[in-house]
């Protein structure tokens, strides 16, 4: 049948329900390690707990998130059209990376409360998650509300033309968004990158740089800022900030790769006696499925445009 949404969604039935609530049992065999509670270059991860006890230093252990899974997963068992419950049941098994089972939850939630727009936030994130480019664009243009604006979905939005290959029109996105998270690394992250994408990898250095002087010890912030320094010719810095997270000889070989891509002709000074760096734009780029914020570089060539 047609939602609301304009999607197009099975009716629940009872063995797709029965099918979702029997992943609950494999629950209690997580190991009682450490976990992250947030992806830096993603979005914070869900975790909700039926009598909640913060974690301490932002770390889940897997055996407390296993536990909150199973409660909600009992719980969803009893009353799958409940919308906290599917909800939270969905952001724990996300959080599992059991992404599939997630998606079925929210699809199911989704015909019984096609009115959420924090149904459709969670639901359009998890899509664009696993690369359902269509169905995410929906379901965010749906969630995005302007008079309770989630800078999740926003930047999820930006995320969804970024991957369309419309840079330039994924930036106001992403600018909304750090208007309501200032300086959040995966944020600066993003839009230093759709910067570079169009071109401007002066702005993207500036933006990395400060995701960096937010905190951010992410080493793929780092990879980031190397490749920008080394679109503009910075080839010596761009090695010493890339060998710090793999070998030296690894790092200026990479280094020297780039130079080839880039190939970056001399330019005569302008009349003010500054030297003037060619434009360079990337010509392709492709998305983590687990960060969505980590933009991996595929073909980098020159733009000889002035």
């Amino acid at each position: 049948m047609v939602h609301p949404w304009g999607l197009i969604i099975p009716r629940p039935t009872g063995s797709i329900l029965c099918a979702v609530a029997a992943g609950l049992l494999v629950s209690g065999c997580a190991q009682n390690g450490a976990m992250p509670g947030a992806d830096l270059l993603g979005e914070a991860t869900a975790f909700t707990r039926p009598a909640p006890k913060p974690a301490q230093d932002g770390v889940v252990t897997e055996k407390e998130l296993a536990e909150a899974t199973g409660y909600w997963g009992e719980r969803y068992a009893k009353a799958p059209t409940d919308l906290e419950v599917s909800l939270n049941y969905a952001k724990n098994l996300k959080a599992m990376g059991r992404k599939q089972q997630a998606l079925a939850v929210l699809q199911q939630s989704g015909m019984f409360h096609a009115d959420s727009r924090e149904l459709a936030g969670e639901y359009g994130r998890l899509a664009l998650d696993l690369g359902q480019m269509n169905v995410a664009e929906k379901l965010l243009a749906f969630a995005d509300d302007p008079a309770k604006p989630d800078w999740r979905v926003i930047s999820a939005r930006g995320t969804v033309l970024a991957k369309q290959g419309k840079y330039a029109e994924s930036i106001p996105y992403f600018d909304r968004a750090l208007t309501l998270k200032q300086n959040h690394p995966s944020l600066l992250n993003n839009l230093a990158l759709a910067h570079a994408m169009t071109g401007d990898a002066n702005k993207a250095e500036g933006l990395l740089r400060q995701a960096a002087d937010a905190g951010a010890s992410e080493a793929k912030i780092r990879q980031n800022l190397a490749l920008v320094l080394g679109l503009q010719g910075k080839y010596q810095e761009s090695t010493q900030i890339a060998s710090r997270d793999m070998p030296a000889d690894t790092a200026a070989a990479d280094t020297a790769y780039l130079r080839k891509l880039t190939q970056l002709a001399p330019v005569a000074p302008s009349k003010g006696g500054d030297v003037q760096v060619a434009k360079v734009q990337f010509k392709g780029s492709a998305l983590p499925n687990d960060a969505l914020s980590g933009w991996n570089s595929q073909v980098v060539a020159a733009d000889a445009r002035q």
